[in-house]
């Protein structure tokens, strides 16, 4: 009997192997998408906000001050910086979606892929984002940039955390045979609360806002609107080119093996 192309290979190492390559590819080209669309937006959406805080301080100096380079060299690179972030988070969604391929609901592998990039967006963005929410440049102290960074990137270590606890209170609750409703209650709340503690033990951000108010929240608003469009659009592309590799009625070990 011939073997046929949705076959598991031969051992478990090259299962394992082929199975994370065809994730691989997928993400990096779905990131490469979504850095793209990120760059677009930030070119005809953020850039207006980004300006018009650069134009407020140059009027309350009085003065605009010699930058080292110009802010289309500065945009142009800012739009480079969206591309590569796109990929290099293509790529961990990726290694992700291969770690949970068997965890996450869904017959198509888009139903799933869509669950994991919403899931990226709250855990890496959202929930960062409510202590720590971005502001313009030339708004806060230079001084405390090293520390708004590092509190920034500690709490997105704990959402992460605690966004894996709360998978596993979920596979323990399933392996138990607990009724789904209660089942997403006790797991929403119980990561709910740990989500609210955690933001007021973290400390406040440490500089005053002296900016208008309507500037600085423009801009919040387009930050998390450009982050769900990468995180939408690689969730979209890699489950689309991932079922495109495996047919529906394809079962859930074989899916596994075509998206190699």
């Amino acid at each position: 009997m011939h073997a046929t192309r949705w076959a598991f290979p031969a051992t478990r190492q090259q299962s394992s192997m082929t199975h994370i390559k065809g994730f691989l590819w997928r993400g990096a080209l779905a990131g490469l998408v979504a850095g793209v669309f990120g760059a677009i937006f930030q070119w005809t959406v953020t850039e207006s906000q980004i300006r018009k805080a650069l134009a407020g301080e140059a009027a309350a100096a009085g003065h605009s001050h010699d930058e080292m380079f110009s802010r289309t060299t500065q945009l142009l690179g800012g739009m480079f910086g969206n591309v590569i972030y796109g990929v290099l988070m293509g790529l961990i969604f990726a290694i992700v979606l291969a770690k949970l391929a068997l965890v996450l609901t869904g017959s198509a592998w888009f139903n799933r892929t869509i669950r994991l990039s919403v899931a990226a967006f709250v855990v890496l963005v959202l929930v960062p984002a409510l202590k720590y929410p971005p502001n313009p440049p030339s708004v806060g102290n230079p001084d405390t940039i090293g520390q708004r960074t590092s509190s920034y990137l500690a709490l997105m270590v704990v959402s992460v955390v605690l966004a894996y606890l709360a998978l596993q209170l979920w596979k323990r609750l399933t392996s138990r045979g607990v009724l789904p409703g209660i089942r997403f209650a006790v797991v929403a709340g119980a990561y709910l609360s740990a989500i609210t503690l955690t933001l007021l033990l973290f400390p406040a951000s440490p500089d005053p806002i002296d900016a208008p108010a309507n500037l600085i929240w423009h801009f919040r608003l387009d930050s998390l609107a450009g982050n769900a469009i990468i995180w939408l659009t690689i969730g979209t592309v890699t489950g689309i080119l991932a079922d495109r590799g495996a047919p529906a009625t394809t079962p859930v070990a074989d899916k596994m093996s075509a998206v190699a």
